[in-house]
């Protein structure tokens, strides 16, 4: 029924399964209200109530105050096709790219804000954490970050696992 009804009409910023789920709530409130004593069967009210609800749906996103969201276009279209596995990630790459980080305030702030988070979340590592990551992250092998530090390339390979968990373990909090 609730497929039926989503087929019906067309929710702009939607599809039809948001139609479909506006109907479902409609047939929700249909079990939770109906009454049996006014004989009306409950399949005509369950279908009155989640046509109701679908069109109010549909009436609240054509409203003039959604226009500006209802008629932008989506950065998740690449070359006209929907893609949800990084598609709008290679856009924002390729927009990114179009930008001097030196001469564009917005990227200038975002890459300080960046920064000031790495330096704070490197405080928790120790100094052999930390000078093998640093290390690490200008090319060099564990056998160079070894020599400079003067350790085994093992005690690099495990400072560097310590130093990888310390920050996952970070970002997810």
């Amino acid at each position: 029924m609730v497929r039926h009804i989503a087929r019906r009409f067309f929710l702009p910023g939607g599809d039809r399964e948001d139609l479909a789920q506006e109907a479902r709530w409609g047939v929700t409130e249909a079990m939770r209200t109906w009454d049996g004593t006014r004989g009306v069967p409950f399949s005509s009210f369950a279908w009155l109530c989640a046509t109701r609800e679908a069109r109010m749906a549909v009436s609240a996103a054509t409203a003039s105050k959604h226009r500006v969201l209802t008629a932008a276009q989506s950065l998740d279209r690449t070359n006209g096709s929907e893609t949800w596995d990084g598609g709008s990630h290679q856009v924002l790459v390729a927009l990114e790219a179009e930008r001097d980080p030196d001469t564009d305030p917005v990227l200038k702030t975002l890459a300080r804000e960046r920064l000031g988070e790495i330096i704070d979340r490197a405080r928790i590592l120790s100094s052999l954490e930390r000078t093998a990551l640093g290390m690490a992250a200008t090319d060099n092998s564990y056998q160079e970050i070894a020599a400079a530090l003067g350790t085994r390339p093992r005690a690099v390979n495990n400072a560097l696992q310590r130093a990888r968990h310390k920050l996952r373990d970070l970002a997810h909090t």
